[in-house]
């Protein structure tokens, strides 16, 4: 009697768990709202966004005009990813054959003019290169309300 209880539960377990699979799939599934410059009316009402909504999240990602994208995707947590036209992705480095330098973390070496030492030392740029800088700037370090430096070397300045 207990053997058969302990099955039936365990059959009954596996059914739950392989129709919560099935209806998680249904449910996770990403709807494509936009393919090839075409709105799926269809998946566009399943997903509870009208076209005004669709706009609206389009521009809020950048793209003033459906026409720009290829695809829209409504993401499993609601979110819509948008995958522009080929001629309307930005242009990457990649695009020109060409590697950048790794600029890496900025350190503060001033805040509201004051050098900070650790991280001046810390950035291998000397006190005296870091006051050639603000010559050729005209300013004094008490003029900058904040610098600083990336791991590639490059100094920024803000004034005060």
């Amino acid at each position: 009697m207990e053997i058969a209880v302990i099955i039936q539960s365990v059959v009954i377990v596996a059914l739950v768990v392989m129709l919560s699979v099935r209806q998680r799939r249904k449910i996770e599934a990403p709807l494509i709202l936009l393919s090839n410059s075409r709105i799926d009316e269809k998946a566009l009402e399943k997903s509870g966004e009208s076209i005004d909504s669709l706009m609206s999240k389009a521009r809020l990602a950048g793209y003033f005009n459906l026409g720009d994208i290829d695809t829209a995707v409504m993401e499993t947590n609601g979110e819509i990813s948008f995958l522009p036209k080929p001629m309307k992705r930005p242009l990457n480095p990649k695009d020109f054959n060409f590697a950048p330098v790794r600029e890496g973390l900025c350190k503060t070496i001033i805040s509201d003019g004051r050098i900070i030492e650790k991280n001046l030392s810390a950035s291998g740029i000397s006190e005296e290169a870091l006051f050639e800088l603000l010559e050729k700037r005209g300013n004094r370090a008490q003029d900058i309300l904040l610098a600083t430096v990336n791991e590639a070397g490059r100094v920024d300045f803000f004034n005060k």
